[in-house]
């Protein structure tokens, strides 16, 4: 692991053992069978944001913190539990060759030399439990990603939303999802052939991935339908989206060999409301994607 505080150069560490030594409040029987507890928990799940919500539940019982952000960017991943503070400490876990990412803790006061002690042991605990969620999260995303375009499918979709609508619940955050249809995509099938139609598609992918946040998410729905998940959406930031589709989408060269092709989307939002499930969202924002493509061609 290697340890960044605040602005402090980094220095690299040993691996500490799974082994906890901690300070507590509690008795020593009473704080053996919290970790224990702790260590079980740990061994329960191969969810990487469920294995970060445990370990932060555990940490504040040890060392209080505000937040805690993980990030592996090279697998576009980022989970935060709580939230940013003024002073942090920064470790990039490892074992052996295997770059796990990088978890920032963070609060309002600098933490303690005892408390970084104890925070880097019960790193210790969870770097194994680690890189066995990312090599489960890895195996999950090879089945569940679309070849032709290389976004996540309607399986992984599924399975992200009802995460995404829990995690809003929970800490209070809107969740907006998108629904995008591409305008006469059969058109562009029967005149210029199938593989145009498959271009476009790869495309419009392209131009998503290109338009959104690093925490949102794209999936291929079915067909030329297209979803996305929007995590914490801002207001007034649905309209600025829209907008950054289409600017994007403009700038794209649209042609097939000699054929020009003419392509543009209808695009419908709608943003979690507490009566709501999952398929109530989708409905909603494809029932707004619908009313956009029937006023832009002139149908009731």
């Amino acid at each position: 692991m290697e340890k960044q505080l605040d602005s402090m150069p980094k220095t690299t560490m040993q691996p500490t053992t799974p082994l906890l030594k901690v300070v507590s409040s509690c008795n020593f029987h009473e704080e053996e069978v919290l970790k224990k507890h702790f260590l079980l928990e740990l061994q329960s799940t191969l969810d990487l944001e469920q294995l970060l919500v445990i370990f932060f539940r555990y940490l504040n019982t040890i060392v209080p913190c505000r937040g805690l952000d993980y990030q592996h960017q090279e697998m576009g991943i980022f989970l935060r539990q709580g939230s940013r503070a003024r002073h942090s400490a920064e470790y990039r876990l490892n074992i052996g060759r295997d770059a796990l990412g990088t978890i920032r803790f963070n609060r309002r006061n600098a933490f303690a030399e005892r408390e970084l002690k104890q925070l880097e042991t019960l790193l210790g605990a969870l770097v194994l439990p680690v890189r066995n969620a990312l090599y489960y999260r890895q195996a999950l995303e090879a089945a569940s990603i679309d070849p032709l375009t290389g976004l996540k499918n309607r399986r992984s979709y599924a399975d992200n939303l009802e995460r995404e609508i829990s995690r809003a619940r929970r800490e209070n955050q809107p969740l907006g999802l998108m629904v995008i249809d591409v305008d006469r995509f059969k058109r562009i099938n029967d005149e210029i052939g199938h593989l145009a139609g498959d271009q476009v598609l790869a495309q419009v992918a392209e131009a998503l991935r290109r338009s959104v946040r690093r925490s949102d998410m794209v999936f291929r729905f079915a067909g030329d339908e297209f979803v996305l998940l929007l995590p914490n959406l801002k207001p007034g930031s649905i309209s600025a989206l829209k907008s950054r589709i289409r600017r994007v989408l403009q700038q794209m060269d649209w042609a097939h060999g000699d054929h020009p092709i003419e392509v543009s989307l209808s695009i419908g939002v709608a943003v979690l409301e507490e009566e709501m499930d999952g398929e109530a969202l989708f409905k909603a924002a494809d029932l707004n994607m619908l009313c956009e493509k029937a006023e832009k061609h002139g149908k009731s």
